[in-house]
């Protein structure tokens, strides 16, 4: 009989299912998790609606479907794929449901595709101090290969970026570092270091 060990946590996917097609991480050979993984043990006990329109909330219909939603605690959380600093559409959607789950009386968590959940990074985004083992920090998760660097992100995409790193500024630096050291215009370092250093 095998010997039972703790579960790995690595790189984020929106659900377990798409972490186990993704499987291993090529570059890394780190695991993929899905968000529901993280959320079971960064909030035992919660149930969570998955990808569900909000339905009728004070007579009114709300289409919008947020990843995860738990209505006992008024929490939404957003894991935010490559679309949502590529396209200035989704940009823009992003902005507005943000505000309006706010206004219904939810508190939003995003969490970026570059934004690994690391203990301190959990910590930071739910304010929650998680004693297990979760993703592996001080690894970049910005590759040329995965074409996710920003010099495949919209402007606006880019800003997003930045803004967040600066709330980050470890994982800036660990992600900068790698994409500086592939010495590639695909790694758009230019850019984000430009409006890194440019907002305040």
């Amino acid at each position: 009989m095998g010997k039972i060990t703790e579960k790995q946590f690595g790189f984020i996917r929106e659900t377990s299912e798409k972490a186990k097609e993704a499987g291993i991480d090529i570059i890394t050979g780190i695991c993929r998790t899905g968000l529901d993984e993280y959320l079971e043990v960064i909030y035992p006990g919660f149930e969570w609606i998955h990808d569900k329109a909000l339905g009728a909330i004070n007579g009114v219909n709300y289409k919008v479907r947020p990843d995860y939603r738990c209505e006992g605690y008024k929490i939404i959380v957003e894991f935010d794929g490559l679309p949502h600093y590529s396209n200035p559409e989704q940009i823009l959607k992003d902005c507005k449901n943000t505000k309006q789950y706010e206004e219904l009386g939810y508190s939003v968590i995003r969490i970026p595709y570059f934004i690994q959940l690391t203990n301190k990074n959990v910590e930071k985004l739910f304010g929650v101090k998680v004693e297990i083992d979760l993703c592996p920090a001080n690894i970049s998760s910005l590759a040329v290969e995965l074409r996710n660097t920003p010099a495949y992100l919209c402007v606006d995409g880019i800003k997003r970026m930045a803004k967040i790193f600066r709330m980050f500024p470890d994982d800036y630096v660990v992600n900068m570092n790698y994409l500086k050291s592939l010495n590639s215009p695909l790694a758009g370092v230019d850019y984000l270091e430009y409006w890194y250093n440019k907002e305040e």
